[in-house]
Formats: structure tokens, sequence, C-alpha cells
């Protein structure tokens, strides 16, 4: 896991060699430890180069790597101009190597860019294929974002609770933990559940947009896809997700816990707001105000509040999600949740008897 460092748009001349082959170009944006440099035609990736800067007439030079190469059309959908991404060496070999980077971090600490942006979007991206990270990790953080890696579901949830990202990118496929499991354990801490989620999956059948969103996804992007897209889909959803009034304080199974506890728990908690839960094609709508249950609604019949409360308290798989907020109107329901509860046994072995 990986936080990608905040970058700083500076304009320097600089000499990169490799191969013996001598280039100037110019820089876009810089860090302490490495650079973007605009080149109409990018070196490959892996390329060792030599990058020497003149300042206060002085030449200073270190060894880089090349590690992404953006091309004129990537660049294009980008905003951005073609070029490469560097990364210095990670040890200071000789002098040569510190006096380039305390130059460089001194023109850095000189730029008026070096104070902090308050309102930078965070974004936890986990994806098993080290390759495709790396691209989305520079791409996502060359469009303002500040980026958290991780090769799996188990170390994406790690970051997410340690790192509170406006959004999250998954692959629905990874080892320890995937995709669809980490939504579920997201589900079930209150300061996740509300977090917007984009599923990416290379098999982005019905079935498989279906049990996502049952499990709290926001939306099942289909690989591949291009950089723009998905910049634009996480902006809109962090961005988003900041503004939302009403959000998602808890997701999960019908089965894990069971109806008859998860409403007694939104009673003992005074929770108020709706509680959705769905079964196929159904949806139904429970909504809390100080912990009374007060309306039910389901999208397959126009039954009043209690008839519908009995139909859905007899389900026990399905999908929940608790949001904050939208529980307004009048109250249908007088009785406490332990008082439904009753009913809806009693009903219910009615129902056995006549059978």
């Amino acid at each position: 896991m990986r936080r990608r460092v905040a970058r700083i748009i500076l304009n320097l001349t600089v000499e990169l060699t490799a191969g013996g082959r001598l280039m100037r170009a110019v820089s876009q944006d810089v860090t302490p430890f490495g650079m973007f440099v605009r080149m109409q035609t990018p070196l490959p990736v892996g390329t060792v180069v030599e990058l020497a800067m003149s300042t206060g007439g002085v030449r200073l030079s270190t060894v880089a790597t090349v590690v992404h190469a953006l091309d004129e059309e990537e660049g294009r959908q980008l905003g951005r101009k073609p070029g490469v991404g560097v990364v210095f060496r990670d040890a200071l070999r000789d002098q040569a190597d510190l006096d380039f980077q305390t130059e460089l971090i001194r023109l850095i600490e000189a730029n008026p860019q070096i104070n902090p942006v308050t309102d930078e979007l965070r974004i936890v991206v986990a994806d098993p294929q080290t390759r495709l990270l790396e691209r989305l990790s520079t791409t996502l953080g060359n469009a303002g974002f500040a980026v958290y890696t991780a090769t799996n579901g188990m170390e994406a949830l790690g970051a997410a609770l340690s790192r509170d990202p406006d959004v999250v990118v998954a692959e629905r496929d990874m080892p320890v933990m995937d995709g669809l499991r980490l939504l579920e354990e997201m589900g079930r801490h209150p300061d996740l559940a509300r977090v917007p989620v984009v599923l990416m999956s290379e098999n982005a059948t019905d079935l498989v947009r279906l049990q996502a969103m049952q499990l709290g996804a926001s939306e099942v992007l289909p690989k591949p896809f291009t950089a723009l897209e998905l910049i634009l889909r996480a902006r809109r959803l962090a961005r988003g997700g900041r503004r939302d009034g009403e959000q998602v304080l808890l997701r999960g199974a019908v089965a894990q816990l069971g109806l008859p506890s998860l409403l007694t728990m939104l009673e003992q908690e005074r929770k108020t707001g709706v509680l959705r839960l769905t079964l196929d094609d159904t949806v139904a709508w429970l909504s809390f105000v100080d912990g009374r249950l007060v309306r039910a609604r389901a999208s397959d019949k126009r039954d009043d509040s209690r008839s519908t409360l009995m139909r859905v308290l007899s389900w026990t798989t399905g999908h929940f999600e608790l949001s904050a907020g939208g529980a307004e109107g009048d109250a249908e329901l007088d009785d406490t949740v332990t008082h439904l509860l009753l009913e809806h046994a009693r009903v219910t072995d009615e129902n056995r008897g006549r059978a």
C-alpha cells in the first residue's frame, strides 16, 4: 500500500541522457522523489536515465528510472502533454545525488503551491495486477486525487479504515478477500458504509452487476476502460458522497444478521433513517424515527404499513442498507419493534396451523 506524494507544478529545464543520447525537456510537475517530464516521444518504461538540471549557474545530476509513459492520445484524454514519469533511485549513492535532491527540495519549498489543498479527494484503488495498479495510481494522482493502493481486499479494507477515503475502486476478483467480500466488510463499518465503491470486472455480467449493487456498490465498471472514464466516475462519486445528506450508515446481508435482530438494534440505538431491503426483484423501505418504526412500503404492492411489514418480516435472505435522513412523514405504526415482532410470530403460527 502506497500513498502518492502531492505533486507541485514546477517548470524546470532538464536534460535526460539514455544510451548515449542527450535529450532536453521541461518538467511538468515535481516531487522530492521524482518528476514528470514533457516529451513528444516518451521513453520506454524501465529506461534508466541520467537527469540533470542547472540552477544558479551550477549543473546538478542524478540517476532516475522511467516508471510511466504517457503518449499523445493518453495525454489528450487526461488534459496533459505527453511525456514520462521518472523516479529517482532510492539510495543517495554520492554527493551528486545529495546535491541534486537538496536543491530540488529547496525549489519545491520555495514554490507557493506547497501550501496543502484541504479539499483533496482521497481514493483507495485495489487490484492484484501491479502494472495496472501503478497506471491507475499515476493517472488518478495526476488528476488531483490522493491515492492509496492495495493488491487485495484485506489491504484495501485496512487502507479504507485508516485513510477515510471519499471513494474506493476495487477489482472484483482479488486474492485473500475479493471485491464482493470487501463490499460486505465495508458495510459493517458505519464509517465505511457511506463510502461509494466502484467495482471493476472483466466479467461484468448482469448477475455480477446485481450481486455488486445488492452489496452496496455504486457502479460496476467493465474492463477494459479508459483512464478518463475512471477519473470522471471517481470524481463524481467522491464529490457526490461529500454532499450527500442521506449517508449510508450500515449495509449487509439479511441472512447474516436476521431482520428481528436488525430491527431491534435500530430501536435500541434510537436510529433515524430508512432501512432499504431487497429480495429478488422486490424492494421494501422501513422508516425509523428515534428508534421507532413508523412506516413500511414495498415496490410490489400498495398495502398498508402493517401488512407490508408482516410480509417483509418473513424474509430470511436478501440485502439491507440503512441510510440517514429521508424518514419524514406521518407515522403509520405506533407499536414498539418488540410488539410488532411478537405479532408477526403469532400470525406466522396461525398461518401454519391453517395449513
